[in-house]
């Protein structure tokens, strides 16, 4: 199954992404995006999944202001 999700930022000033995954983000999880890393907070679906595609939302809260190999 491929997993296009769209991932949000809740209260940082960074735009958030879409991006493909082969395998759906789980709670907790460290998302580099860049050079900043996110922890996922959230994850919902979209809409019902179709065919071999799911879509999801991701809210992810920062972790770290600095490059994520600081």
């Amino acid at each position: 199954m491929m997993y296009k999700v769209s991932y949000v930022i809740v209260g940082g000033r960074h735009p958030g992404a879409i991006a493909n995954r082969e395998n759906p983000p789980r709670l907790g999880e460290i998302i580099e995006l860049g050079e900043r890393r996110f922890e996922v907070i959230e994850v919902a679906d979209l809409v019902p999944p179709r065919g071999d595609f799911a879509y999801l939302h991701v809210a992810l809260k920062p972790i770290s202001e600095g490059p994520a190999n600081s």
